[in-house]
C-alpha cells in the first residue's frame, strides 16, 4: 500500500490512538492523529498559505510517489514489519493468566509477558528498524559509520510523529517492561546474545540483510554500536521529559484502564493490541513525501524566477 493510501487507512480512534495520546503527558503538543495528506501539507506550508499551493504540493507528492516511491514504500514496510511480528507473537502466547485489561477486552486475557531477554532483543530490533527507515526516507545508506552518525544527530531534531514514535519506544519497549535501567539492560542483553537467539527473531532475520557484516556476530556488533551511539541522547530524553516507570503506567492507566498482573503484562497488552510503530511511521513517511514535494516545488519556482531575470 502506498504511503498516501496507508495514511488515509489509519484509524481515527482505538487503542493505538489512545496509547499514543496518553504520551502527550511526556511530549505535549507534538502529535496529532493526522490521517489526511491535506492536513500534513497545511502543517508544512502554514495555515496562511494560498489554497493553490496546497493543491500543487499535493499533486507533486502524488507524482513523486509514482516516480520515486520505492524508498517511501520500503520505509512503510519496515515500520509495519515490527508491529506485525509483535502482534503475531503476542497472539500466540496463550499460557498466561491475566485479569481483564483495558476495560475488559477479553481477547487480551491469555497473554504471556515476554522474558526480559526477548523484550530487550525486540527493543534493539525496533531501534534498528528506525535507523533503516530513516536511511530509506533520506535516500542514503544508514548502516555505514557516517549514516549512523547522521541518524544519531538527527534524533536531536526529531519532532511530531518521529518524536512520538521514539517516546513510545522509550515507554512501551523500555521503561514499562524493563524499568528505569532499560538502556543498560538492552545493551547488556545484546552483548550476551548468541547467534541462535538472533536467528529466532523473525524481524531481525528480515532486517539483517541490510546490516553490515557477514555473520550474525558482526551484525549483532553493529546493533551494539547503534545502541551505544544513541544511548546518551535516549538518556537525556528520559531525564528531560521526566519519564519514570510509575508515571508511565499511571498515564496509560488513566487513558486505557487498569491492567492486572504488573508492568510486564501491560507491555504484553500493548504489543498485542497496538501498532504504534507503523501508525506513526506511516505519518512520518507521508510527511516526508509532502515535505520533499514542497521543497521541489519551491526550488522549481525559484529556478523559473532566476531564469526570468536572465
Amino acid at each position: 500500500m502506498s504511503a498516501i493510501a496507508a495514511l488515509s487507512a489509519l484509524p481515527s480512534d482505538g487503542l493505538t490512538v489512545s496509547a499514543l495520546s496518553a504520551l502527550d503527558a511526556f511530549v505535549p503538543g507534538e502529535w496529532s492523529n493526522v490521517t489526511r495528506l491535506e492536513d500534513i501539507i497545511a502543517e508544512l506550508c502554514g495555515e496562511d498559505a494560498p489554497p493553490r499551493l496546497y493543491a500543487q504540493v499535493g499533486v507533486l507528492a502524488r507524482r513523486l510517489e509514482v516516480t520515486d516511491g520505492a524508498r517511501f514504500d520500503r520505509a512503510i514496510q519496515i515500520y509495519s514489519l515490527v508491529d506485525t511480528a509483535d502482534q503475531v507473537a503476542a497472539g500466540a502466547a496463550v499460557a498466561g493468566k491475566v485479569g481483564a485489561m483495558f476495560g475488559g477486552l477479553s481477547f487480551l486475557q491469555k497473554l504471556t509477558p515476554k522474558p526480559d531477554t526477548t523484550q530487550a532483543l525486540d527493543a534493539g530490533v525496533k531501534l534498528i528498524a528506525e535507523l533503516l527507515a530513516f536511511g530509506s526516507l533520506h535516500g542514503m545508506p544508514s548502516t555505514d559509520p557516517d549514516g549512523l552518525a547522521r541518524f544519531t544527530a538527527a534524533l536531536a531534531d526529531y519532532a511530531r510523529y518521529d518524536l512520538m514514535r521514539i517516546a513510545a519506544w522509550v515507554v512501551f519497549e523500555g521503561m514499562i517492561p524493563l524499568g528505569p535501567d532499560f538502556l543498560s539492560q538492552i545493551m547488556t542483553t545484546w552483548k550476551g546474545l548468541a547467534g541462535s537467539a538472533l536467528s529466532s527473531s523473525t524481524v531481525f532475520r528480515q532486517l539483517s540483510g541490510h546490516l553490515p557484516g557477514e555473520t550474525m556476530d558482526a551484525k549483532r556488533g553493529y546493533v551494539i554500536d547503534a545502541l551505544d551511539a544513541t544511548g546518551d541522547w535516549m538518556g537525556r530524553f528520559v531525564a528531560d521529559k521526566g519519564i519514570t516507570q510509575e508515571g508511565a503506567v499511571e498515564t496509560l492507566q488513566g487513558v486505557l484502564g487498569r491492567v492486572d498482573g504488573g508492568m510486564d503484562y501491560l507491555a504484553a497488552a500493548i504489543d498485542a493490541s497496538t501498532d504504534y510503530f507503523s501508525h506513526t511511521g506511516t505519518q512520518t513517511v507521508a510527511r516526508a513525501l509532502a515535505r520533499e514535494a514542497h521543497i521541489r516545488l519551491r526550488e522549481d519556482v525559484w529556478k523559473k524566477h532566476v531564469d526570468a531575470l536572465r
